[in-house]
């Protein structure tokens, strides 16, 4: 077993359409991140999910795959997809719920761009990929994606070590 400052792990959110990956090596160290398109019908991709998902896990050789708990039916169909291209190459799936999710940054009520620019403050890397704020009549920039996939990897290292939160409150 890996130390979690060594731990390798590929977090994943999952959308109808897309998903978004980042790639830890320990809490402290994202190696790479992007996001990824598996639509269907007129405007298909030509790379199923299946496959997609099985090349990151060729490329980085994840310990685990992190992804958020599925909540509606097509979810749980595209995390069945990705568990089968994780169990064929031997790959646990670690689940995190939403609410883990919004415990790894103290609870605190912050809405997603917030919670995206203290990744981005974080992870200095991520910052070329902080969509700015949007306003309320604009639809989600898809690069939010990038960012809910690296809060899933701060919750999940936040269960590992409870007694030191990665986003800490200022006295």
């Amino acid at each position: 077993m890996l130390e979690p400052d060594q731990e390798r792990i590929l977090c994943l959110d999952v959308r109808p359409r897309s998903f978004a990956f980042v790639v830890f090596e320990g809490p402290k160290l994202v190696l790479d991140w992007g996001a990824r398109s598996f639509r269907r019908g007129v405007n298909a991709v030509r790379v199923p999910l299946g496959i997609k998902v099985a090349r990151l896990l060729d490329e980085y050789a994840p310990c685990v795959v992190v992804l958020e708990r599925p909540r509606t039916r097509k979810h749980v169909r595209i995390v069945a997809a990705i568990r089968k291209q994780a169990k064929l190459q031997r790959i646990p799936i670690r689940l995190v719920s939403a609410r883990a999710k919004d415990e790894a940054f103290s609870g605190s009520n912050d809405n997603k761009h917030q919670i995206a620019s203290a990744l981005a403050t974080r992870f200095p890397d991520l910052v070329s990929v902080l969509p700015p704020k949007r306003k309320t009549w604009q639809s989600e920039d898809y690069r939010m994606s990038i960012f809910d996939a690296a809060a899933l990897g701060t919750a999940h290292f936040e269960r590992k070590r409870p007694s030191d939160p990665i986003f800490p409150q200022p006295h």
